[in-house]
């Protein structure tokens, strides 16, 4: 959540998004408020090297980035030292927390200091009621996981929602707090890969993070919106309520399954499968058996997240499975049959990655199998921003003092 707004330096950065299939890789210039691509290189990676969706062979997958990196670095006579990265992993766990902070001289105005303390209590709480949850849900205990992005996502004085706490005067201060978790061993390997590119780390911002950040340039990027992330090795739902990020849950439910199921009973190719999917006709009964598993998820973690709260209707569908067949079965979802609410019914966001995506340079990154990449680029925007943003610059201090 951006507060204060001031003139960015220009800083270059290498941003390495490392899918499944493919290692895609941008250079980038952030300028004032200026985001320019002075690169873009992808490269294809072994079957092997990624199983399912977590890295299986560290030192290939490495060496697949610094083939991708020098191939875009080349003639360039640019080679800037701070990357940001994202990688498959199955296990992203997102934790909210919500903080009440009694001011002890209301009618004076909150100041960056106060601030300071009143951010660092709330992510203090927030990592060790983190812990049980975390524990909960995964098994994983508190030295496993790492704590990799935090973002204040509701800040109400005295009952009223403010984007600008300073300087205001209150008794009553609370704040909504969502962290972001890797396991420690994922968060190993992207060091690992650091280190072999011999790069700094600025910052690792998974997919369910930056998604939302693509409709920054438009009016949705204040709206309910339901971000659905369907890929080969994974699927994501992502709830953003008000522009800010509330929750997002993952699953694996994977478009590999529905493939993998036809080819056992069609023996056409991959390629094929992928071709003729799109075709009413073709898969009929392979595509409803899939929807149906995949439907039952949606709505679990609709209530788990939501509960009774009513359901953003305004829907994007992300990447190359945002398909007619995926689409007409979201549309025709009956919420009422699950005591599940929206105001209207389900509509899609459409997006045209030239035309409104404010972003300048090498076109051929806008195409929506990249939208991973593309989010990531804009989200980076905000990383840059840390240093002239005080309340942001409260949390990474924080989070750099305070690793477990």
């Amino acid at each position: 959540m951006s507060f204060i707004s001031k003139i960015i330096p220009s800083k270059k950065v290498v941003l390495i998004d490392v899918g499944t299939y493919k290692v895609k890789i941008a250079l980038c210039e952030y300028k004032n408020n200026e985001i320019n691509i002075l690169g873009y290189c992808e490269k294809k990676q072994e079957t092997s090297d990624i199983i399912g969706s977590e890295i299986a062979n560290i030192e290939w997958v490495s060496n697949t980035i610094a083939l991708a990196l020098n191939k875009l670095l080349k003639d360039k006579n640019i080679n800037p030292h701070d990357i940001i990265i994202n990688i498959p992993t199955s296990t992203i766990i997102s934790c909210g927390k919500n903080l009440s902070y009694t001011r002890t001289v209301s009618d004076e105005n909150i100041s960056i200091e106060e601030l300071d303390y009143i951010v660092a209590k709330a992510e203090k709480e927030a990592l060790s009621e983190a812990k049980v949850q975390i524990y909960n849900k995964t098994g994983y205990s508190e030295v496993d996981m790492k704590l990799i992005t935090s973002s204040i996502t509701d800040i109400n004085i005295d009952g009223f929602k403010v984007s600008n706490p300073l300087w205001f005067t209150g008794k009553n201060i609370n704040l909504s707090i969502l962290n972001i978790f890797i396991p420690a061993s994922r968060y190993n390997i992207i060091n690992t890969i650091a280190n072999y590119l011999e790069k700094n780390i600025l910052s690792i911002i998974p997919l369910e993070f930056s998604l939302p950040k693509v409709l920054s340039s438009w009016d949705y990027a204040y709206d309910d919106v339901l971000f659905i992330d369907i890929w080969n090795t994974k699927s994501s739902l992502i709830i953003q309520k008000s522009g800010v990020i509330i929750w997002f849950d993952k699953i694996n439910i994977w478009i590999n399954d529905l493939v993998k199921t036809i080819k056992e009973k069609t023996w056409e190719t991959t390629i094929e499968v992928i071709k003729n999917i799109q075709d009413n006709e073709k898969y009929k009964e392979e595509k409803k058996e899939f929807l149906s598993v995949w439907e039952e998820w949606f709505i679990i973690t609709l209530k788990e997240i939501l509960q009774t709260n009513l359901i953003p209707y305004k829907i994007l569908l992300s990447w190359w499975w945002d398909n007619n067949f995926v689409r007409d079965h979201i549309s025709k979802i009956n919420l009422s049959k699950y005591t599940l609410h929206s105001l209207k019914p389900f509509s899609f966001i459409h997006i045209d990655f030239e035309k409104d995506i404010k972003i300048n340079g090498d076109k051929k990154i806008f195409d929506k199998t990249n939208i991973g990449l593309l989010s990531m680029i804009i989200a980076s925007k905000e990383i840059i921003q840390y240093k002239n943003n005080p309340i942001l610059s409260i949390i990474k201090n924080f989070l750099e003092k305070n690793e477990w």
